[in-house]
């Protein structure tokens, strides 16, 4: 098949769409109908709908677009309904189309446990005969309060979980399931956001130490009760605390803390004294020591300390952090571990002697982490695009900077995700993505024929002597 590769021209758009009917290709006639007009549409709908097999496979593919699934939906026989029902991207109008004819357990739950199931088709599920169909109702996090106070006088326990941990259960319903729950209803209670007060003073009295894990995780917390839970003997407790996204920093002791996996914790923190930066960048555990290095509030002289450390984790994330100066990059650009090495040519704001100190490393990792980074020579990135490593090569398509004939020679690459991942290239030219619609790999031929499609509908249409139309 000739390719079509000018898509600027006169009627671009519909050789575009022309060569994809004539080819008869599901794939990429689903990549260019998103973005098509009715005509376009109209002219590629046969193609998509020729068989029940494609049919079955466009009602699967979670990057079908909702108007199709909606079209699928209108008639769909029972295997055709199912597979509408578990695709992720099937709109709520197809999911009522389906609801409508909803003749097993099945099925039901599959509609009960989607994303885009509204409140009416949850509300009428929940009073579903399969308990597994109001499981899913109860697990919904858009199931909407009035339902989930119709499911927490289920007896089945875990609805009554589900229900204690639903978004919209309200305090009422909370307090009902407290009283008839077992500990795991009890524990989720004390982590939602509308656990009543007397309920969370409960908890925090509590002598099960999972309740309490639950409770520090709650959002809802007072400054009293986190400071309380910090200093809680169970380690678990202290950590979900820490985790807690409402708890202050100033409020944390590390000088006290006995546990380094609550210590990398609260290393990780973005908000952190200088005072406990520095005791954490001197602690025992290495994994401490790692994360506290990639902290941007970290003062130059901890820098410089911890480029120095024995162990090349924390030395890479040095090489990492945004606030290292120039002159300590171009030292770990000579490290003596790749793994460190490859932190540096990552950054896109090293300098040149540090780039350069790397040009002539074989390391897999370093040369990954070039390909990436636009700094790097475009000699240098052609080479990484022949590389005989196809995790190597494929990072010539994040690298906006690449010369073209390195994108070229990706888009021709024998690892079919690496040609599927320069289809979003700036510089891959509209040829280029021609060809690739001949590519045996399908996904490959829907993301050519998206990207083609985009193109052509981003140009302004022209008369046959290629000037501006009268709408330009």
């Amino acid at each position: 098949m000739a390719a079509a590769t000018d898509i600027r021209g006169a009627g671009g758009q519909d050789a575009l769409v022309a060569r994809v009917v004539a080819g008869g290709d599901l794939y990429a006639a689903l990549g260019l109908y998103a973005g098509a007009g009715p005509g376009a549409r109209a002219a590629l709908e046969p193609v998509i709908f020729a068989s029940p097999r494609q049919k079955l496979i466009t009602a699967a593919a979670a990057f079908a677009p909702a108007s199709l699934l909606d079209r699928l939906a209108a008639d769909a026989g029972e295997a055709l309904a199912l597979r509408l029902a578990k695709n992720p991207a099937t709109p709520t109008s197809a999911l009522r189309r389906l609801l409508g004819r909803c003749g097993d357990a099945r099925m039901a739950r599959c509609l009960a446990a989607h994303d885009h199931a509204d409140a009416a088709i949850l509300d009428e599920l929940a009073s579903h005969p399969a308990v597994e169909v109001r499981r899913a109702v109860a697990g919904n996090p858009a199931a909407p309060a009035g339902v989930i106070g119709r499911l927490a006088a289920d007896d089945d326990g875990l609805i009554r979980r589900a229900a204690a941990a639903a978004p919209e259960a309200d305090a009422g319903t909370l307090a009902r399931l407290w009283q008839t729950g077992d500990d795991g209803v009890r524990a989720e209670i004390a982590a939602h956001p509308n656990c009543p007060a007397d309920l969370l003073a409960a908890a925090l009295r509590s002598t099960d130490a999972r309740l309490r894990r639950r409770l520090a995780s709650n959002p809802s917390l007072g400054a009293a009760e986190l400071e309380q839970l910090l200093a809680d003997p169970d380690d678990g407790v202290r950590a979900a605390a820490v985790r807690n996204p409402t708890v202050s920093d100033a409020g944390i002791d590390t000088g006290r803390e006995p546990s380094a996996r609550i210590r990398r914790l609260i290393a990780r923190r973005h908000q952190l004294g200088a005072d406990v930066i520095a005791r954490l960048a001197a602690d025992p555990d290495p994994w401490v020591r790692r994360w506290i290095a990639r902290h941007p509030d970290l003062p130059a002289g901890l820098l410089a300390r911890l480029a120095q450390d024995d162990d090349p984790g924390i030395r890479r994330s040095v090489a990492r952090n945004p606030a290292s100066p120039p002159d300590l990059l171009v030292r770990l650009a000579q490290d003596t571990a790749p793994w460190v090495q490859a932190g540096v040519a990552l950054r896109e704001d090293a300098p040149p002697e540090a780039v350069g100190a790397l040009l002539s490393s074989r390391d897999r990792d370093v040369l990954g982490a070039l390909g990436r980074n636009p700094a790097t020579p475009a000699t240098t990135l052609k080479a990484i695009a022949a590389s005989g490593d196809a995790d190597v090569r494929r990072s010539i398509a994040f690298n906006r900077a690449a010369p073209q004939a390195a994108v070229l020679l990706l888009a021709a690459d024998p690892y079919p995700l690496n040609r599927a991942m320069i289809v979003g290239h700036p510089l891959l030219d509209d040829g280029a993505l021609a060809d690739l619609l001949d590519d045996p790999d399908p996904q490959v031929r829907f993301a050519a024929a998206r990207r083609l499609g985009r193109r052509a509908a981003s140009f302004p249409p022209r008369n046959s002597d290629g000037k501006p139309g009268d709408d330009e």
